[in-house]
C-alpha cells in the first residue's frame, strides 16, 4: 500500500526477498530486487532507490533482528543497468566472531542458507502498486528453509563445528526432531547388525526362557514402532518417519521369525 501522512504508513516498512551467490573473495553478491512484478501484485522501481543512509551503516541482519549484533556488512550496494533492467545489487561480507555469525557464515557456504530479505520505507508510489522511489533501510539473512533433507545437513555440520544446540534453535533448526531421527537411525543399524548375526548363527544351544525373554523384548519394540507412525506425525518428518519406522518394524520382525525357529 502507498503512504500517506499518517503516521503509522509513514512509518511503514515492506520486505523483498533475494538470491545471493558466492563470489571468488568469499564474499556474496545477491540481487535484491528486479523489477518484476512480486508475489503481492507489487513493482519495486530499482531505478528510484535512495541507498545514502545505508551505505553509512551497510549492516547485515539476522532475520531482520535488530536487538542481536550485526552478523556482517555489505561491501559494496549499489544500482546496476538503468530503465527495465535496473536491479539492486548488494555483496554482504559475514563475520565468524560471534557464535551465531559462524554458524550462519557457515550454512551460507554450504548453501543451506540461500537467501536474503531487504527492507525499506516506500516514499513514493503514484498508483499504489508501483513503488517509484524507496529508502533502503537494512538487509538480513533469512531462516534455514524447511527441507527435511537441508535441516539434517545444517545440524550435522553445526553439531560437528560444536555450535551449541542453544544457536541451532535460534537459527530455526529443530533439533529435538532431528535428534528423534538421528535415534532412529542407530537403533536401525543396531537391529540390522543383530539380523545380520542372527541369520548367520547355527548354534542351536539357546535356552527356551532366553528366547522367550527376547521375543517379549522385540514385539515391545515392534509396539512402539505403531505407536511412531501414528503419534509422531507432529514431531519427526513424514518421509523420515514413515521410512524409518517401517525399516524398524521389517528388522524386528525378521528377528522375531528367527527366534521362533530356534524356539521350535
Amino acid at each position: 500500500m502507498p503512504p500517506n501522512n499518517s503516521e503509522e504508513q509513514e512509518n511503514q516498512i515492506s520486505y523483498i526477498e533475494a538470491e545471493i551467490t558466492k563470489a571468488s573473495d568469499g564474499s556474496f553478491v545477491a540481487i535484491a530486487s528486479t523489477n518484476s512484478v512480486d508475489r503481492h501484485g507489487e513493482i519495486v522501481d530499482n531505478n528510484g532507490w535512495e541507498l545514502k543512509a545505508f551505505k553509512k551503516n551497510p549492516v547485515i541482519l539476522w532475520a531482520h533482528d535488530h536487538l542481536e549484533p550485526a552478523i556482517g556488512v555489505s561491501k559494496k550496494t549499489w544500482v546496476e543497468g538503468t530503465g527495465k533492467k535496473a536491479k539492486l545489487m548488494i555483496q554482504p561480507l559475514l563475520h565468524d566472531v560471534t557464535e551465531k555469525a559462524r554458524a550462519i557464515k557457515q550454512l551460507v557456504e554450504m548453501g543451506v542458507i540461500n537467501s536474503l530479505s531487504v527492507g525499506f520505507k516506500p516514499l513514493e508510489s503514484p498508483d499504489g502498486v508501483t513503488f517509484t522511489k524507496n529508502e533502503l533501510l537494512e538487509v538480513s539473512m533469512v531462516n534455514v528453509p524447511a527441507n527435511a533433507d537441508a535441516m539434517m545437513m545444517a545440524y550435522k555440520s553445526l553439531k560437528t563445528s560444536g555450535i551449541k544446540d542453544k544457536t541451532m534453535k535460534e537459527l530455526g533448526i529443530p533439533i529435538e526432531v532431528i535428534d528423534k531421527v538421528a535415534a532412529l537411525e542407530e537403533d536401525i543399524a543396531e537391529l540390522r547388525s543383530e539380523v545380520t548375526e542372527l541369520k548367520a548363527s547355527t548354534t542351536p544351544e539357546v535356552s527356551k526362557d532366553a528366547v522367550k525373554k527376547r521375543l517379549s523384548m522385540l514385539k515391545i519394540i515392534a509396539r512402539a514402532s505403531d505407536k511412531l507412525l501414528e503419534g509422531e506425525k507432529k514431531n519427526l518428518p513424514k518421509t523420515n518417519r514413515i521410512s524409518l519406522v517401517k525399516v524398524v518394524k521389517q528388522a524386528t520382525e525378521q528377528i522375531i521369525v528367527e527366534d521362533v525357529k530356534k524356539v521350535r
